[in-house]
């Protein structure tokens, strides 16, 4: 259950508040319960602006702000008090004198104000603010591009998780890093990567959660893995038929494995790599009648 005070900066509609099933005041403030809200909600942060004045001058005179944002006028050294009177529909600070006073714009709209005593507005002790609609945050973007989906890793494995992420609207803060919804680390900086050390043999979904400087956050598409106990390599049924040298090796399907020949048990030749299809691999080539070769498969390490 989530309460959501109408005294705090929360911009409801951003919220994105699914259900309501109530409200009441407390304290003077309307208060509503909800049951559920999207995560991708956020309260906004108004900002505080702050005018100089003195004789004949406000500073900045024009300034511009989002809704909700409070402006505050303050007295120079030396300043002395003036006002700060509306012209138009707001009063702003009304038509008192003041070395400090301050006000809330609610709503959009430009909102020219002058100091009224005698001769100062005619010597350009005039303001005004323009207010516009705060922007709408957008959240970030992620997306996994290491490992690839469906990689199969040998056990234990030290797995290097990397994604791209990218914020239009502002910067991207950090990017969290999950197998199996336990997170595994996370990173600030680009490239965001992490290694996910010494995973057991099992099945893992992947995924990053990128945030953003203004609160939100997007999660990538899942990428799946598989991580298995590695058998020992042999290799057998050797057999020459039409040509053809031919063993069979056993395997994990989806390791990856290097098959090289030699002549002399010193020096050897890769001759082919292979991501294997299943627990067993028919490896052939031509034969050289007369000619010593001795085979060796080894599993090829983690990508």
């Amino acid at each position: 259950m989530i309460f959501l005070s109408c005294g705090t900066k929360c911009n409801l509609k951003r919220l994105n508040i699914k259900k309501m099933t109530t409200c009441f005041r407390r304290n003077g403030r309307i208060v509503f319960v909800a049951l559920m809200v999207l995560a991708t909600g956020e309260c906004l942060r108004a900002a505080t602006n702050t005018v100089t004045f003195g004789f004949f001058f406000f500073n900045p005179s024009n300034l511009t702000v989002n809704t909700g944002d409070t402006v505050v006028w303050q007295s120079a050294p030396g300043g002395g008090s003036h006002t700060v009177t509306g012209t138009g529909t707001d009063p702003i600070c009304g038509s008192g004198t003041v070395v400090s006073c301050s006000h809330t714009f609610s709503t959009p709209g430009t909102f020219p104000y002058e100091c009224i005593l005698a001769g100062h507005a005619a010597a350009g002790m005039t303001g005004m603010v323009k207010v516009v609609s705060a922007p709408t945050n957008i959240p970030p973007s992620v997306t996994i591009t290491n490992p690839a989906n469906g990689v199969v890793f040998a056990a234990p494995a030290n797995v290097t998780i990397q994604a791209n992420a990218f914020d239009t609207d502002g910067n991207v803060t950090n990017v969290q890093f999950f197998a199996n919804s336990s997170s595994v680390g996370a990173d600030t900086t680009v490239p965001y990567s992490i290694v996910a050390s010494n995973l057991a043999a099992g099945s893992y979904s992947l995924k990053a959660v990128a945030a953003d400087n203004g609160g939100l956050s997007s999660t990538s598409a899942v990428v799946n893995i598989s991580v298995v106990a590695p058998a020992a390599v042999t290799l057998s049924s050797p057999v020459v038929s039409n040509g053809q040298f031919q063993f069979t090796y056993s395997a994990n399907a989806g390791l990856r494995y290097v098959v090289e020949n030699s002549s002399n048990l010193v020096n050897w030749s890769s001759l082919t790599t292979n991501t294997a299809s299943g627990s067993t691999v028919l490896y052939g080539e031509v034969f050289d009648v007369n000619v010593l070769r001795f085979y060796r498969v080894g599993r090829l390490p983690n990508p």
